[in-house]
């Protein structure tokens, strides 16, 4: 499944868990760097807007614990009759007083924790809690795990663990990151770059060689340093995170986006200023006028579009109202909305009047 229906699965799940009180638990699996923990927290946010209520998100790395921070640290007590028993201190993943009615608990990195650690956390997948702590019905049990090819440091699955959980396969996919990537804003370059050249950033298997390696949460790292370094430090930057290959090839990616027009140039002679013939540089121009376009400049930005291949036309247009829906609000956007019914239409925004 790819995250956005992972994230569909996962709500449904846990609002069925609340409607009927019976407990559930999933699994994620994949390789590294392909959203499972930041998709867990998104699912937190959308809930949140969705029930007008805050739905927490509680994130703990297990990899890093040992089993009494699982469990609570056990001490020694004795009970009505006097007779010598222990106690658990309070979990650390439970709700502190006060936190929301809602929430999801994510034991990340979980097959790379130490089984001692796994074997503590698996009651918590079937009844929500360990000993005296116990999670409400309204808080939902999350595990995220790379595989064990992904050289991860992964344990062998415990199997009366992994009969606790429903696990899920998120696999790597460009329209769904492309859709987050434009809505939230990361720098253009980067998202064309994914477009253009998606079997460097979208893979389902890690290099042989180790070393640093392209994945969509390191092209994201790298994409707040655009603009920031002189291009030596950016080349290094580059290959630092994206490996060797990959990021030589972004660095030469970046300097092709450089060479192509800008944005004012082309809002003031949009008829005019050449086109690239290029695919990637029809893909940074496209970016990047998706990025900046407004409502005063919709129509020379939309004009100049309209030079380019319908595919970059659809693509302009739907990146533009990913980034800001109330553009389809403003006069000027309106207008040629009007006069462009069809791209509209082939991008999906409105649907056809029946007759």
């Amino acid at each position: 499944m790819n995250i956005k229906e992972t994230k569909d699965l996962i709500k449904t799940t846990f609002k069925t868990q609340i409607e009927t009180g019976v407990r559930f638990s999933i699994m994620l699996n994949s390789g590294p760097g392909l959203g499972k923990s930041q998709g867990a927290e998104q699912v937190a946010q959308e809930l949140t807007r969705e029930w007008g209520e805050e739905v927490a998100f509680l994130p703990y790395f297990l990899s890093t614990l040992e089993a009494p921070d699982v469990t609570g640290i056990k001490i020694p007590t004795k009970d009505k009759e006097g007779n010598p028993i222990t106690v658990s201190t309070r979990a650390p993943w439970m709700p502190k007083t006060g936190a929301p009615k809602f929430g999801i608990v994510l034991f990340d990195e979980f097959r790379q924790s130490a089984h001692d650690v796994q074997k503590a956390a698996a009651e918590i997948f079937v009844s929500g809690g360990h000993g005296d702590s116990k999670l409400p019905i309204t808080y939902f049990v999350l595990a995220a795990s790379n595989r064990e090819k992904d050289r991860s440091g992964v344990q062998r699955e415990l199997a009366f663990i992994t009969n606790r959980m429903m696990h899920i396969n998120v696999t790597p996919d460009l329209n769904c990151w492309v859709d987050w990537a434009e809505r939230i804003g990361i720098h253009y370059a980067a998202v064309a770059y994914a477009k253009s050249h998606p079997g460097d950033i979208f893979r389902d298997e890690i290099p042989d060689k180790p070393g640093p390696y392209a994945t969509p949460r390191t092209l994201v790292k790298l994409s707040y340093l655009i603009g920031r370094l002189d291009m030596g430090a950016f080349t290094a930057a580059s290959e630092g995170y994206l490996g060797e290959g990959v990021g030589t090839k972004f660095t030469a990616f970046l300097r092709v986006v450089d060479e192509q027009p800008k944005f004012e140039d082309i809002v003031a002679a949009p008829a005019s200023i050449p086109v690239p013939t290029r695919p990637d540089a029809s893909y940074a121009v496209m970016q990047m006028l998706a990025a900046r376009v407004d409502g005063p400049t919709a129509a020379p930005v939309f004009q100049y579009l309209q030079r380019m291949g319908k595919e970059f036309q659809i693509a302009g247009l739907k990146a533009t109202v990913r980034r800001s829906p109330v553009l389809m609000q403003t006069a000027e956007f309106g207008s040629w909305i009007r006069a462009n019914k069809d791209i509209v239409l082939a991008a999906n925004l409105i649907s056809p009047v029946k007759k």
